[in-house]
C-alpha cells in the first residue's frame, strides 16, 4: 500500500465508521503485513491448556454436547476426556503427536496406533494432525503460506478484514481491532475448515477465546468447544500423556488408516521354562 493509499484507508478507519472503533493502544494499523505480524504474535502467547469444558457434536449422524476435561500443551501433546450427563466416563482420548491411545469404556476397548487424523478422528468429527488441533484449541488460527497480504475494514462488523493469497487459494481472517486475534477464519477455494472464536477474556495481559467452533463444510459437520474452567501457560502435567495401556482391557493396535491388526503372537515358551 503506497503513503497515499494509507493516508486514505486511516482517514476511512478513524472517521467512515457511524461509531468510534477502539483500536487499542496501537492505533489503526494500515499494513496488511504488520497486522499479520501482529497477531501472529497475539495468538502465539498460549502454550499450554487445562480445566473443564463442553463439546458439542453436529454432524449428519446426530447432534449433541458432552462434559469434558481438556488438556493441550503444543506442539502436540493432548487429553481429552468425555462424560455423559451422569458425570460417567464416555472416553478417553491421548496423544503425544506421534501415536494415540482411545479408551472407549462401552467397548472396554483400548485402541492404541499411529495418531494419523484418520485415527484422531475416532473419537472427534474431524479429520486433523494432533499439532493442529491442539493449536486450534489454544486459539491458534493455522495460516495459508501466503504469497501476498490485502487489508479491509468490515465497517459493519467493525472488523480488520485480513486476505491472504496463494495462488488460486484465499484466506479471510476477521480480526479484533483491539486485541488483534482471529475472530474468524475461512479457506476459500480447496477443501477446508473454517474456524469461529467467541468469548474473549482477559487472562493476564492478554486475551483468550473462551468458545471455539470448527465446521467442516464438506462433511455437514461442527465442532465445539466452550471452555468453563481452564488454566493457561502453566507447566503441564506429563502423566497426562501417559499412552500406557489400562490394565484388563481389551487393546486393538490400528495401523494409519485405522484398520486393526492381527494380535502379535508370542513365540513358543522354551522346553523346561
Amino acid at each position: 500500500m503506497n503513503r497515499a493509499a494509507a493516508a486514505i484507508f486511516l482517514a476511512l478507519l478513524c472517521s467512515g465508521c457511524p461509531k468510534r472503533i477502539d483500536f487499542g493502544p496501537q492505533g489503526p494499523i494500515t499494513q496488511a503485513e504488520e497486522l499479520f505480524r501482529l497477531t501472529s504474535v497475539a495468538q502465539d502467547r498460549v502454550a499450554t491448556l487445562q480445566g473443564d469444558g463442553k463439546i458439542r457434536i453436529d454432524s449428519p449422524q446426530g447432534s449433541g454436547s458432552v462434559s469434558a476435561f481438556l488438556a493441550a500443551s503444543r506442539p502436540g501433546l493432548l487429553r481429552v476426556e468425555m462424560f455423559d450427563f451422569f458425570n460417567r466416563p464416555i472416553a478417553v482420548l491421548v496423544t503425544d503427536g506421534q501415536r494415540f491411545g482411545l479408551l472407549q469404556f462401552q467397548e472396554n476397548t483400548y485402541y492404541q496406533g499411529p495418531a494419523t487424523p484418520r485415527n484422531l478422528s475416532r473419537f472427534l468429527p474431524v479429520a486433523l494432525p494432533s499439532e493442529e488441533l491442539v493449536s486450534v484449541m489454544l486459539g491458534k488460527v493455522p495460516f495459508i503460506p501466503a504469497e501476498r497480504m490485502t487489508l479491509a475494514l468490515d465497517e459493519k462488523e467493525r472488523l480488520y478484514v485480513l486476505t491472504l493469497h496463494k495462488g488460486n487459494v484465499s484466506q479471510v481472517l476477521h480480526i479484533h481491532p483491539k486485541h488483534l486475534r482471529v475472530v474468524r477464519s475461512e479457506v476459500r477455494g480447496i477443501q477446508a475448515y473454517g474456524l469461529q472464536y467467541d468469548h474473549f477474556k482477559d487472562q493476564g495481559d492478554f486475551v483468550f477465546p473462551h468458545e471455539v467452533t470448527l465446521r467442516a463444510p464438506t462433511a455437514d459437520t461442527s465442532l465445539g468447544l466452550r471452555y468453563t474452567g481452564i488454566t493457561l501457560n502453566e507447566s503441564p502435567d506429563l502423566t497426562l500423556f501417559d499412552l500406557s495401556a489400562p490394565e484388563d482391557i481389551r487393546v486393538v493396535e490400528v495401523d494409519e488408516g485405522g484398520q486393526s491388526l492381527p494380535p502379535v503372537a508370542l513365540p513358543p515358551a522354551s522346553p523346561g521354562s
